[in-house]
């Protein structure tokens, strides 16, 4: 509900109740002449107001005139103070409204609360008034208050009740301290337990909150409320895994794809949940089974098709893509997962052969060249990969979403095998031909950090966050690397809470998390975070960043374990090798690189 500093002035505004002699007389009656509640609050914004205004300019117009002026000029206590001067004289519902606006904006939460009960007045059942009385109260602290307001919202917006919980947890989420609006989340909670979109809204917001305990409650709530519902499975399964239940995630899963056999979603989870469990026998039986039906779409059968190869079952892989290329316009797609798994089984041959066949004009051939390059590159075939990608971007035909992901592919390739100032050079370039492109920026960032240009990357990361605040990766890569480099560490905090709420689910984030407390000190929250990330994605580094926590910890029996299955999974990462020479020098290869 907090208003952005645009300050438009009004227009279309109804000033034909707007006259000059209608000066607002403080009475010591609870209502004026009209009826309106007749309020202290309004008095003494009318004599602020009116210190500012001569006698020969005091007209409701002039008024809302100094209103806006003072607005632009962010001088938002006089704003409101004028506005509310003239609000009080006027049954206008919209001059009521900014009014509201203005106080809001200004933070003076008594004031508009009292605007809002002069708007209902006015319009009984109007759903603003009701939603600024729920937020005023919150902001002042009167939580019974804001409940009977809440009520009245949901009454005078009557089935609507999705969106009025929607505005509520943005509400909760955005503007309200921590603290407090996890109080008032519980609250509406146990408010509201027959209430399927309360419920969902608890659930997401718990969730953001880190309150695990809530959201799960709140989720299994939904599901009984609205079994035909599929939010309510997808939150549950959501904070399943967040929590490490594995066999609740499954049972969910199953649940779901009992009640939606057509949502493909499900079915590649349960598969997903299926091969994790280390149940391939199982998850080959499902796609057995899905592709025995008349059902499975486009994309399900993609999806089955690289589940077939993830089990090493090429007969099932190849039965999905049968299907697939006699569906029209998805040749293109199959070449593309044919080459893929002929890349991750080493056959470059075949994989050259499938990827070359995809056609410029398709939605897949920018992929497919990432893709033969990336294979180029672990070669050693540097100068082919670099040419392939330079001939891809000439390519008549390809549209600029193409264009980008290969000009950005290029400038990551130019980076992996060393060559930091042409990365550079083209991160720049592709900067001057689309502004706009963030992920240049954060590209370029990385090389920076590369180039151990530390300032100049922060600097980078910090442009991106200015221009798209909500880059949840630039959010977290700025927010790891002061947690790394051991200072700023609130902001750190900060900025990795805020990827985090914007994704809460990723692993990557988790791990910044983790080692941000552990830069602080909190070695027990490290060790959750960390455990966290581990378990959604165990590559090497969250595996070295746990290792050390435990270490510490003086867990180093399990310390040693991490960093052998890390090991294992990429001898190459660097942040991993550097942990181990540390503290487990003697896991180290032979020649100790």
């Amino acid at each position: 509900m907090r208003l952005t500093p645009a300050f438009p002035l009004i227009l279309g505004l109804s000033l034909t109740t707007v006259g000059s002699g209608c000066a607002l007389t403080a009475k010591d009656s609870e209502t004026n002449a009209n009826g309106v509640p007749n309020m202290e609050f309004i008095s003494v914004a009318n004599q602020r107001a009116s210190t500012n205004v001569s006698n020969a300019d005091d007209s409701p117009i002039f008024r809302i005139l100094a209103a806006e002026f003072y607005g632009r000029h962010k001088e938002y206590d006089l704003a409101a103070d004028y506005y509310a001067s003239v609000a009080s004289e006027i049954r206008d519902p919209a001059l009521l409204e900014r009014a509201i606006q203005v106080a809001i904006f200004a933070e003076r939460f008594d004031l508009a609360q009292v605007l809002a009960s002069h708007l209902e007045s006015i319009d009984p059942n109007n759903p603003r008034a009701a939603a600024v009385m729920m937020i005023s109260a919150l902001e002042l602290n009167q939580t019974e208050k804001a409940d009977r307001a809440l009520n009245r919202w949901l009454e005078s917006d009557t089935g609507n009740a999705r969106q009025v919980f929607n505005e509520v947890g943005q509400y909760l989420q955005r503007s309200l301290g921590r603290e407090q609006a996890v109080d008032y989340t519980r609250h509406l909670a146990e408010r509201f337990p027959r209430q399927y979109d309360a419920q969902i809204m608890v659930a997401k917001l718990a969730l953001s909150f880190g309150e695990i305990a809530m959201a799960r409650q709140a989720a299994e709530r939904a599901m009984e409320l609205g079994p035909d519902r599929t939010l309510s499975y997808d939150l549950a399964m959501v904070i399943a895994n967040r929590q490490g239940d594995v066999d609740r995630a499954l049972t969910i899963l199953e649940q779901a794809h009992a009640r939606f056999p057509d949502e493909g979603r499900y079915l590649s989870g349960l598969i997903e949940a299926r091969i994790a469990a280390g149940e391939n026998d199982s998850a080959a039986e499902l796609i057995d089974s899905a592709l025995a039906s008349d059902r499975p779409n486009p994309e399900i059968l993609r999806n089955l098709a690289l589940f077939g190869y993830r089990l090493d079952r090429p007969d099932l892989a190849n039965r999905a893509l049968d299907r697939l290329t006699r569906v029209p316009g998805q040749a293109d797609v199959v070449h593309l997962i044919r080459g893929r798994a002929a890349v991750q089984e080493g056959d470059r041959m075949a994989a050259r052969e499938e990827l070359s066949q995809v056609s410029p004009q398709s939605e897949q051939y920018a992929n497919a060249q990432v893709l033969l390059a990336g294979m180029r590159v672990s070669a050693g075939e540097n100068e082919a990969a670099i040419e392939g990608l330079r001939n891809a971007i000439r390519q008549e035909g390809i549209d600029e979403a193409d264009q980008q992901q290969l000009t950005l592919a290029l400038s990551s390739t130019l980076a992996e095998i060393g060559r930091f100032d042409r990365s550079l050079e083209v991160a720049n370039r592709a900067l001057d031909a689309w502004p706009e492109a963030n992920d240049f920026r954060l590209q370029k960032a990385m090389t920076l950090f590369a180039l151990e240009e530390q300032e100049l990357a922060i600097d980078v990361l910090r442009t991106i966050i200015e221009r798209e605040p909500e880059h949840a990766s630039a959010l977290n890569a700025l927010g790891y690397t002061l947690a790394d480099m051991d200072r700023d560490l609130d902001e750190a905090e900060r900025l990795i809470a805020q990827a985090l709420q914007i994704d809460p689910g990723n692993a990557a984030y988790m791990d910044s998390l983790g080692w941000l407390k552990y830069r602080q000190g909190k070695l027990d929250e490290a060790q959750v975070a960390l455990e966290d990330a581990y378990r959604q994605s165990p590559n090497a580094e969250i595996g070295a960043h746990l290792g050390e926590v435990l270490w510490e910890l003086d867990q180093r029996e399990r310390a040693m374990e991490i960093w052998e299955e890390s090991l294992e999974r990429d001898p190459d990462d660097g942040t991993l090798l550097e942990t181990l020479r540390r503290f487990a020098p003697e896991l180290l290869p032979a020649d100790g690189e």
